[in-house]
Parts: structure tokens; sequence; C-alpha cells
């Protein structure tokens, strides 16, 4: 055939996907590799099973040579179906071009994309969806308010002042007190040690909601470093995931700062914010110790695993 179709798709997506508008199609690209032109020609997007709306797409002709560059690109994803997902399933994606309208012939071009469609809790990883990890981060979850009330106690307790205020005071002490009050009430929870699935980091995982962690008192590295970043956003402060091989802890800007992009590949530049004093990094996953350490041993654990030779 003549017609050469060439599409790119997400190879994974779920109702992270929907809620922050992560386009589907990447591409879409109509070729005419044969002597003679092609007119009145209906491309049309479908989905197996419908977690997308159907589209379609015209060309009036397509010259020998010449290529259709398709701009248009929206694809309206079924919140409905994505967010009732339980468990991922695989799905697929057809994409025909056909003469004209009609459904009577077999079509000249049909390609099919094989996807993963994500349960709602899923994240597909760096190798997929990188910039979609902080929307598994649930400051507004109930079981937050309570390790907020939780820190507030510890800050009563120990004589300073009990608000959760973030960054109000522009003070790097300030934050460190929160950020240690925050450590303190998770790690009374009493939360026990769950092993991640191989290389989650890039290909992902299901990430317990703090409510779910807070109920059945278990977590992975994932787990507890969303549920941190979840707290301490809540509390009015600027976290960060922070993912090496094989595993993931969290970091918090001690001024009221940020990245100037959403992700960072550059070690190098964690590590400058931390020497700067502009950045604590800690390890989340000492909370799930009996007894837990002091925040100060977590932070120092973090240092060692930001200073190893796999973190570049």
């Amino acid at each position: 055939m003549s017609l050469n179709l060439n599409a790119i798709l997400a190879r994974k997506i779920g109702f992270a996907s929907h809620q922050n508008c992560v386009p589907v199609l990447q591409e879409l690209v109509v070729e005419n590799a044969g002597d003679e032109p092609f007119e009145d020609l209906s491309i049309t997007l479908s989905a197996d099973p419908s977690f997308l709306e159907q589209k379609t797409w015209k060309i009036d002709a397509i010259r020998p040579g010449d290529e259709v560059r398709i701009s248009d690109r929206e694809i309206r994803l079924s919140g409905t179906f994505l967010s009732g997902l339980v468990e991922s399933v695989r799905g697929h994606v057809d994409i025909e071009i056909r003469t004209g309208d009609s459904q009577d012939e077999p079509p000249l071009v049909k390609e099919t994309f094989a996807l993963e469609l994500l349960s709602k809790t899923h994240w597909g990883g760096v190798g997929s969806m990188p910039e979609l990890l902080p929307a598994f981060c649930m400051p507004n979850d109930p079981a937050v308010d309570k390790i907020l009330k939780g820190a507030s106690d510890v800050l009563r307790r120990a004589g300073k002042h009990a608000g959760i205020d973030g960054y109000q005071d522009r003070s790097r002490s300030r934050t460190w007190e929160l950020v240690s009050a925050i450590w303190s009430s998770i790690a009374g929870l009493g939360l026990g040690y769950a092993h991640p699935p191989a290389s989650f980091e890039v290909n992902g995982q299901k990430i317990r909601t703090p409510g779910a962690i807070l109920d059945a008192e278990l977590a992975t590295c994932l787990d507890t470093s969303a549920l941190f970043a979840s707290a301490m956003e809540q509390a009015g402060l600027n976290p960060i995931l922070i993912l090496t091989e094989g595993h993931a802890f969290v970091g918090v800007w001690l001024q009221p700062q940020e990245f100037s992009q959403l992700i960072t590949d550059e070690a190098a530049a964690i590590r400058k914010r931390i020497e700067l004093q502009e950045l604590v990094a800690f390890e989340t996953t000492l909370v799930t110790n009996s007894p837990p350490p002091a925040f100060s041993a977590a932070v120092d654990a973090a240092g060692r695993k930001l200073t190893d030779e796999d973190f570049q």
C-alpha cells in the first residue's frame, strides 16, 4: 500500500492522565508514497475497551510524495471508565484510513496500537509518565489532617509554636521544625514496610493513598514518600520526590523555592541545593523501623544515598 500511517501514542494511560490532560495521541502523519493522488480520505481513531471518544479527521486530497501532519490531536478520555479501574487491563487503539465515509469496504490502512490502562492508583513509572508522579500525592486526603494534627501536638509538647504555617516565618529552622514534627507524627503510626515491585521506578506501581496507608499500617518506599510529600504540601511546604534505582525518598525546600522544571534528572542540582542549605532530603522508609529513629538520622541516611556513586 502506497499510503503510510505514522502515529505515536502513549503506552500507558490512567485516571491521572485524564485529570492532567496528558495527550494520548502524540503524533499522526499520513504519507502518500505512491504515484497516484488520494482524495476524500477519512481517518478514524477508536479504542477497545471504550476508554476514549472516537474521533475522525478528513483529508480532501494528498498528492504523490506529500504528507499530511494532523495538528488537532486532542482525544477525549473517559474519566468514568478510567476512574472505575481497580486493576490494570490491556487495551488497544485502532486507526483506520478509508475513502469517504463508507464502512462497506475494507480500510485502505489499519494500524493497531496496544497500550496498558492503569488502575486509578497505579503510576506508570518514569518510562512512560514521569511527570504524573506528583498527581499521586494527596494533600486533601482526610488522613493527612490526622497527621498534621499529630505534628501540631508534637510542636506544642516541645514548647514550639503549634501552628502548621508553612513558610510564613521565612525561616529555615522553622521549616526544619515543621518537617521534623511531621516525621514524629508519622513515626507514631506504627507503619510496617512493604517491599516494592522490582524496577518500580521504571515500570511503575500502585501507590497507596494516605488513608489506605493508615488503615493497613503498611507502605513501600514510594508510598511513604508520597505520604510525606502529601503532608508537607498540605502544611504549606514545597516537597520533592527523589527516585533512584529501586528506591524513592523525599526532600523539602527550606525556603519557598522550587526547581524551574517539573522534572530534573541532574543529581548534581539536588546535591548543590542541599549543600547551600536550601533543600533537605530524608529517608522515609526509616519511619517503619521499630523503634523509628530521629529525623536527623533519616536526613543522614538520605545524604549517604545522595553521595552514592549510583546517584549521578
